[in-house]
């Protein structure tokens, strides 16, 4: 009975999984697209600063996590 029950609850899941994946999506959030993203600093752990701008022309990943 265990293993029909998992079947079942896979086949259910992978189908909620087709389904959402199928369709586009409705909206995205894309709030700066076609305008410049506002400048900003920020220090790293060693104390230095970084501007935006000092990036510009370059590709930037941010990375913001906090450890609560």
């Amino acid at each position: 009975m265990r293993h029909i029950s998992a079947i079942i609850a896979s086949v259910v899941v992978a189908a909620f999984s087709v389904t959402a994946w199928a369709q586009p999506p409705t909206q995205q959030f894309q709030p700066y697209k076609g305008k410049p993203v506002p400048n900003f600093e920020i220090q790293d752990i060693t104390g230095k600063k970084h501007r935006l701008s000092d990036y510009r022309g370059k590709v930037v990943l941010l990375n913001f996590w906090s450890p609560h």
